[in-house]
């Protein structure tokens, strides 16, 4: 592999999302500590005296590390091994590997991060917006500038304006938990699928995932109300309610339920409760990144179960090919299901 192409497309922002953060992970190896020699330091020196920028490498890494915590990949984790010396070499090493990271995620969230349109472009089409996704197998937490929290489940997307403080309008597809500020000047919406959650300081659960293309809406705490695209009525939840409905919903219903079971996939807690087979297998895809191809007669019974937070993928399928009576092969992110 071409180390350099790699690092020079980094640091241009010219690597893909899956691939920048593949790079990242690279830099965490041995191989890629062996690879920063002195020629790399080299390259690096030269990228500095190209540029005409100045930065602020403690708020650069405050900034990528809050980018970086939270839920992204539960069920991965990784030690690293102290080291009880360095010489002075290995300092500017890894001097040159910080500098390396620090300039390439400049340029990285300089061309990914930020929407790239003139001033009057923006004058014209008003606020400029942002959009977080997810891939299958991922989650995260996003702070807004308003002080509210989003969790973020896997294969998951929200897009929200820059101006959030005064303009609080959130879309999402997919599934994530929400914990509002309170701002009674600026109320909370959410939209998805033609549905407009709003509040004013609250925390509550939507979900489109397996719905035939209806809105699940869970209240945790405080009071939202719930609107219909065309429809000038308004559905109110209070703690414990939820209501599932779709745009054109003629009679939009609310109904009491577990809250927390529907908020365990933040902590990393996977449930199935009386879940079809098909079900199953689109949220194990989800949840672990994977494509699942399954051959022979489905079992049409329903799995009911709870595992552990972070449990990982073999063991998942390994209690439920004991209940549904089937066979799997695992490699890598494909899994194949035999039924007997």
């Amino acid at each position: 592999m071409d180390h350099k192409k790699r690092i020079d497309d980094f640091y241009s922002g010219k690597l893909s999302p899956q691939e920048a953060l593949e790079f990242l992970e690279w830099l965490e190896s041995s191989e890629a500590e062996e690879f920063l020699s002195a020629e790399i330091i080299q390259l690096w020196s030269e990228q500095i005296k190209s540029q005409e920028f100045a930065w602020d490498n403690a708020s650069l890494w405050q900034k990528i590390n809050s980018e970086k915590s939270g839920y992204s990949k539960p069920f991965v984790s990784r030690s690293h091994p102290q080291q009880s010396s360095l010489n002075l070499w290995s300092w500017a090493k890894y001097a040159a590997a910080v500098a390396l990271i620090a300039v390439a995620a400049f340029a990285y969230w300089s061309t990914q991060q930020s929407p790239k349109v003139d001033q009057l472009t923006e004058a014209v089409q008003g606020p400029q917006w942002i959009t977080r996704t997810n891939p299958s197998g991922q989650k995260t937490k996003i702070l807004l500038s308003d002080g509210s929290t989003i969790y973020l489940n896997s294969a998951s997307t929200v897009t929200y304006p820059e101006d959030f403080q005064t303009n609080r309008k959130v879309t999402l597809e997919g599934e994530a938990f929400f914990e509002v500020a309170k701002d009674p000047d600026h109320p909370f919406s959410v939209e998805s699928k033609g549905i407009t959650t709003t509040a004013l300081g609250t925390s509550f659960n939507i979900s489109t995932f397996n719905r035939q293309d209806k809105v699940a809406v869970t209240l945790v705490t405080g009071k939202v109300k719930l609107q219909q695209l065309g429809n000038a009525k308004e559905l109110e939840l209070n703690p414990g309610e939820e209501s599932l409905l779709a745009v054109d919903e003629s009679n939009p219903t609310k109904y009491r339920v577990n809250i927390r079971d529907r908020i365990l996939w933040i902590e990393g807690v996977l449930k199935f409760q009386n879940t079809n087979f098909t079900e199953m297998v689109n949220t194990l895809e989800r949840w672990y990144g994977v494509k699942i191809k399954v051959t022979g007669p489905v079992s049409q019974d329903k799995a009911t179960g709870t595992f552990d937070p972070n449990e990982s993928l073999r063991n998942v399928l390994h209690v439920l090919s004991e209940s549904l009576d089937f066979t799997y092969q695992l490699n890598e992110k494909e899994v194949i299901i035999h039924f007997k």
